[in-house]
């Protein structure tokens, strides 16, 4: 039957609740997308979260998160985006919230950390602690299926401006990943678009913001102006035991909360 995922990213919770981020409330709208999750896949095994999850927001802004995810799958891991503060998450963090290594079943899941040499922009590398870890990770795989998440696109998306900040090392990357044919899926955030790339035999996917969407396939940053791809949205991954990987984007109506205080 396999395993059900979701992905939810680039929150960009401000610092002090109540607080936008270009013209929005993105408590709000990451409320409507937990709302709608709760709702419609009690199921749900496990919740990545995979960064930009405050913008430069200090230790409450990360637990106005959890609080909101709190109770949404039994097991959830996060990762940092260019936008967040590592430090902040590692003082914040409980249980198993940073594992980098979780295998779920027949499958191997692998959290990566791309905010490495960051250059000022947006962009991030792996650092050569990371890879070293990746290859060790792959090679104790076995013949397990795996997924890796890390933030920044290791792929170009086909948006001049985005894909001068992707991730900086992709080729170093690619070099790892290449050599293990057992990996099946690289999901990552962002780039605030929906995106489903294959490149070889690795299918790779974004998930939407929860907070604002960019427009895809511009030269020059650009909100999303199409209402129904601006709404709020996650991404569902169908991890199945026989090593095939489903994947589907939800948008929301940020209206389906009536209680902007709610979890």
């Amino acid at each position: 039957m396999g395993r059900l995922l979701v992905q939810i990213s680039d929150c960009h919770l401000p610092a002090e609740a109540g607080g936008l981020f270009r013209g929005t409330d993105p408590q709000r709208r990451l409320q409507a997308v937990v709302a709608d999750i709760r709702m419609r896949f009690p199921d749900v095994d496990c919740l990545l979260l995979t960064g930009d999850l405050t913008h430069h927001g200090g230790a409450d802004a990360y637990h106005r998160l959890l609080e909101t995810v709190e109770g949404l799958a039994p097991d959830c891991y996060w990762l940092p985006g260019n936008h967040d503060r590592c430090e902040v998450m590692r003082d914040v963090a409980t249980g198993p919230l940073q594992q980098k290594c979780i295998d779920l079943v027949r499958w191997r899941l692998l959290m990566l950390d791309s905010t490495a040499q960051p250059d000022g922009r947006g962009g991030g590398s792996l650092a050569q602690s990371e890879l070293n870890w990746l290859e060790a990770s792959l090679a104790a795989a076995g013949e397990r299926p795996v997924l890796i998440a890390l933030h920044h696109n290791p792929v170009a998306v086909g948006s001049a401006w985005q894909d001068e900040i992707m991730l900086g090392n992709a080729a170093d990357f690619w070099r790892i990943v290449d050599a293990y044919p057992q990996v099946r899926g690289v999901i990552f955030g962002h780039v605030h678009q929906a995106h489903a790339l294959q490149r070889g035999e690795v299918s790779l996917f974004s998930a939407p913001s929860t907070a604002v969407q960019f427009q895809a396939h511009q030269a020059e940053f650009a909100l999303e102006p199409d209402p129904q791809l601006a709404r709020p949205g996650y991404r569902l991954y169908r991890l199945q035991d026989d090593g095939r990987l489903k994947s589907r984007v939800i948008r929301v109506d940020e209206l389906t909360v009536a209680d902007p205080g709610q979890r």
